[in-house]
């Protein structure tokens, strides 16, 4: 029986929770047009990562699906300089932290990081995509 893509998303929302509090799901066509969006999911305030579920697929030599998740952190810019990025940019090492190279596994759940990328996001606020792969056993 497959894992649902609800089932998944929703240990993912769980773990990131844990180091941010506003965690919620979106729906775009990728994480650039989420980030334009001028209005967050209800109840949502930066920082906080949104969670766009991407491109998933079945491999048959090993029986296991593949599921990727763009996890998007958007924070507030404030002050000046260096300092205006500095916090943005040490929230987006907390969250890709979160995600060690060989994978953080909950359950039957592997999430390995594969890419990382800032966005370009308008007004005063900073973006950052942080892609995973869920992988789990069919």
């Amino acid at each position: 029986m497959t894992t649902a893509t609800l089932t998944i998303a929703n240990t993912l929302k769980n773990l990131v929770a844990a180091s941010f509090p506003a965690v919620g799901f979106v729906t775009a066509g990728t994480p650039e047009t989420a980030v334009q969006g001028k209005f967050l999911p209800a109840g949502l305030r930066p920082p906080c990562v949104l969670i766009l579920a991407g491109d998933g697929n079945f491999t048959d030599s090993t029986l296991t699906r593949r599921q990727q998740f763009h996890l998007i952190l958007i924070d507030l810019l404030s002050g000046s300089g260096d300092a205006r990025t500095a916090a943005a940019l040490g929230r987006f090492d907390t969250l890709q932290e979160m995600f060690p190279a060989d994978g953080l596994q909950s359950e039957d759940i592997v999430f390995i990081p594969e890419s990382f990328r800032l966005l370009d996001c308008p007004d005063a606020r900073a973006a950052a995509c942080l892609t995973v792969a869920a992988t789990i056993p069919t």
